[in-house]
């Protein structure tokens, strides 16, 4: 290339200064002299030749270029083309006056490159065009912002109408703005500029394009001739007018994908490669691969590529190998990559070595290929998409590439063969499932720059005995490790901040847990159905326990709750079956649902005086407690909380407690006593359900309602007192009650419900109050002791059943003001003997009572 020169100062007089005998004088435009070494003019074709022609021990070769950029040339000439302190720091002004001095020296293209290098990477890189016009000292030419815009946005190797050396060669707008440097006024000549873009990616030159029209036809060229010069064109090639490429040459050098892609953007009017090793590509046929094959992509179904039909437009003896194909691929998609979908369940694969200059393989490309037991990945590849290789059941081991930073979610997922991979040191990130399902994994090393691990990322590895979590991980997502069942401890990094829910659950075999002291929260499920563990130290900083944390932990025997815990999630401790007691702190003011549910060998627990609820279930099936106290500021006992509970003899209930919640003390068959008190409101279903050993209930004044069951199956209770503002009694409130003589009832009692009574089969009598007006279905059934029942005057209904099974009744007077009685009344009242009947009485409903034979009607005469 031919480099400006000034004929007028290609030599001159020695104008003295500071060279050393044997060096090269060169003097700078401020007349300056610099000596340069031998060694170092050796790089300037121009001081070459001038030593050559005078032998260079006179006079001084006389140039235009600054004294400074002189020396700086010389101690980079000197160090090497690989030596760029010298170009530390330097400005962009200093750096347009080196390349400006290193064309005039007309320096190897080495040192020329490296002058590049330094500009495009420390100045111009990583700008916008308006930086870029900004810092270049250029105004845009584009006639609307519009134009200027798409020019960024143009084909990567679009080309000016005029496509030779000198087109569009102009120069920039001629009143740019105060400029850091104009650098095409320090590189005056057209091929210094392009020179100086040499090594600048490709980014920069697509922002270069919106600079100015100039400047857009500089890096259309430069990018024009770095395809053409990749390819094996001239670099004067209209690009329009090619349809045939020979693609030898970037076989033989390794980068066929690469060029591929290139020759896909760059040539719109390609028609045939050839060069593939015996294979040719029919591209205009390839063009007409319709993208309409392609499946839409969602959970459930991967993509599919239309592979057959790219396979039709390979020419040639036998089936192409992968690098065909896929520079194949390249050429209709114009991506480095294995198509989406392209093997997709192809089980004729057993092996395959990725060919150089890939950067991606496509989501599911090698999903389902169940016979692929090895494959080879190129150096590099950046990214590895979802799915890649799920299902690849045969896959026994795969390294990846360094380059790899990121593994798509479910990549290696149920490839159950995989035993060992090697991550690259480099990766920061593992996606979701990504070895979901890797049944045979026993280990796998983990890179120190680790800092997150999606969610179920390793579930399923249930060979996996251990596992070394890297120190800087900070996030460990949903599921994790669930069900990696073999393994038997984990440490977890100091830095941790956030675990996942069911990040270790179902680790079956896990015997040690430590935690960091930086943990504030345990999440849901987090260590749920961990049977052999059988102790663990939470960090002090520990605020919440997240629910069903250590559910199923059937070992678990000790735990220590730190001081600050002020929330214990649904079911945390739920199925901790060995846990015989637990200190609860003194800040905790929440108890979840379920808390400590089936802990069956928790004799006692001390609740704090804070504590204002406790959720529902809270010791369901605590078999072993026997007795507990609850912390006055408790105002209602919540469903079930003590369900179960057969072995609690006593409760001691707070003073404020205003109800008793469903189940609350169902079948806590141990229980023989509770005071319940004075502002007790409400006594929920099945509060006391199955309390067999209960002996008497003392009912507060304040009591309004009875739930049904309430008192269902307390076969040992002898008495109850009733308050005097109950209005109604429940449903088979007292049902079972066996061992009950006799009871009072409220005089404003209102109504019975159905089978209230059911059962009480050591009742012999009650008094009905005045003002009750109906009995409900089966009120009285199996009262098998009541001889006889005064029924009060204003009782308008009998319900079915309400006296059936009363064997030892041997009398009953029906009120006067009676509408109805239900079928089967009197059912098996066998020593019922007279039923006295008001004057007028229609003994017609009598027929579906289930009378006995033996009952005398006896009616009372009328008063005239």
């Amino acid at each position: 290339m031919k480099r400006l020169r000034d004929g007028d100062v290609r030599g001159g007089d020695d104008m003295g200064g500071d060279g050393d005998d044997g060096d090269v004088r060169v003097r700078s435009a401020e007349g300056e002299v610099v000596a340069w070494s031998r060694s170092a003019a050796a790089r300037s074709a121009a001081l070459a030749n001038w030593v050559s022609d005078t032998g260079g021990a006179e006079g001084a070769f006389a140039t235009l270029v600054p004294a400074a950029a002189l020396r700086t040339l010389s101690r980079v000439a000197e160090g090497g083309a690989e030596d760029g302190r010298a170009l530390e720091g330097c400005s962009l002004a200093q750096l347009a006056q080196l390349l400006h001095g290193a064309h005039f020296l007309d320096v190897d293209v080495e040192l020329l490159r490296l002058l590049s290098r330094s500009l495009c990477t420390g100045h111009l890189a990583s700008k916008s065009g308006p930086e870029l016009g900004r810092l270049l000292g250029v105004v845009s030419d584009f006639p609307t912002e519009t134009e200027r815009q798409a020019a960024t946005e143009e084909p990567l190797y679009a080309q000016d109408a005029q496509h030779d050396a000198t087109a569009l060669r102009t120069a920039d707008a001629p009143t740019p703005p105060a400029p850091v440097c104009w650098l095409s006024t320090q590189l005056v000549n057209e091929d210094a500029l392009e020179d100086a873009l040499a090594d600048a990616d490709v980014p920069t030159l697509c922002a270069l394009k919106g600079v100015s029209l100039a400047w857009r036809a500089r890096a259309r060229r430069v990018l024009c001739a770095r395809l053409c010069a990749r390819v094996g064109l001239p670099l004067t090639s209209n690009l329009v007018e090619v349809t045939e490429l020979d693609l030898s040459d970037s076989r033989a050098a390794g980068h066929l994908i690469a060029d591929a892609v290139d020759a896909s953007h760059g040539l719109p009017n390609l028609a045939k490669v050839t060069g593939l090793g015996g294979f040719e590509v029919d591209v205009a046929a390839l063009r007409h691969v319709e993208s309409s094959d392609v499946l839409e992509e969602d959970e459930e179904g991967p993509p599919s590529y239309p592979m057959t039909g790219v396979r039709a437009c390979i020419r040639g003896e036998g089936e192409a190998p992968m690098e065909v194909l896929l520079a194949t691929c390249a050429l209709r998609d114009g991506e480095a990559r294995v198509p989406p979908g392209a093997f997709r369940d192809d089980t004729s694969m057993t092996s395959i070595a990725m060919p150089a200059g890939l950067t991606s393989i496509g989501r599911s490309a090698f999903r389902g290929c169940s016979s692929l037991t090895s494959i080879e990945l190129p150096a590099g590849l950046t990214s590895l998409g979802e799915h890649a290789f799920r299902g690849c059941s045969s896959m026994t081991s795969i390294e990846l590439p360094a380059g790899l930073t990121s593994l798509g979610g479910f990549a290696f997922a149920r490839c159950s063969s995989l035993t060992s991979i090697a991550l690259p040191a480099g990766l920061m990130s593992i996606g979701e499932c990504t070895f979901y399902g890797c049944s045979s994994m026993t280990s796998i090393a983990l890179p120190a720059g680790l800092m997150s691990i999606g969610e179920h990322a390793f579930s399923g590895c249930s060979s996996m005995t251990s596992i070394e979590l890297p120190a800087g991980l900070m996030s460990l997502d949903w599921g994790a490790f669930d069900g990696c069942s073999s393994m038997t401890s984990i440490e977890l990094p100091a830095g941790l901040t956030s675990l996942g829910e069911h990040a270790f659950a179902h680790c079956s075999a896990m015997t040690l847990i430590e935690l960091p002291a930086g943990l504030t929260g345990l999440s849901e499920s987090a260590f749920e159905g961990c049977s052999l563990l059988t102790s663990i130290e939470l960090p002090a900083g520990l605020t919440s326990l997240g629910e069903h944390a250590f559910r199923g932990c059937s070992s678990l025997t000790l735990i220590e709750l730190p001081a600050g815990l002020t929330s214990i999630g649904e079911g945390t401790f739920r199925g901790c079956s060995s846990m015989t007691s637990i200190e609860l702190p003194v800040c905790l003011t929440n108890l979840g649902l379920h808390a400590f549910q089936g802990c069956s060998s928790m004799t006692s627990i001390k609740l704090p005086a804070g504590l204002m609820s406790i959720g529902r279930s809270a010791f369901y099936g605590c078999s072993s407690m026997t007795s507990i106290a609850l912390p006055a500021g408790l105002t209602s006992i919540s469903e079930s909380a003590f369900y179960g509970c057969s072995s609690m003899a006593s409760v001691a209930l707070p003073a404020g407690l205003m109800s008793i919640d469903w189940g609350a003390f169902y079948g806590c068959s141990s229980l023989t006593s509770v005071a319940l008190p004075a502002g007790l409101m409400s006594i929920d279903w099945g509060a006391f359900y199955g309390c067999s050993s209960l002996t008497s209930v003392a009912l507060p004044a304040g009591l309004t309602s009875i739930g049904e069951h309430a008192f269902h199956g307390c076969s040992s209770m002898t008495s109850i007192e009733l308050p005097a503002g109950l209005t109604s009694i429940s449903e088979s409130a007292f049902y079972g009650c066996s061992s009950m003589t006799s009871i009072e009832l409220p005089a404003g009692l209102m109504s019975i419900d159905w089978g209230a009574f059911y059962g009480c089969s050591s009742l012999t009598s009650i008094a009905l109050p005045v003002g009750l007006t109906s009995l409900g279905l089966h009120a009285f059934d199996g009262c098998s002791s009541m001889t006889s029942i005064a029924l009060p005057a204003g009782l308008m209904s009998i319900g079915e059943g309400t006296f059936s099974g009363c064997s030892s009744m041997t009398s009953i007077e029906l009120p006067a003001g009676l509408k109805s009685l239900g079928g089967g009344a009197f059912y098996g009242c066998s020593s019922l003997t007279s039923i006295a009947l008001p004057a007028g009485f229609d003994d017609s409903i009598l027929r579906s009572a289930a009378v006995p034979p033996s009952a005398i009607l006896c009616f009372a005469p009328k008063v005239h």
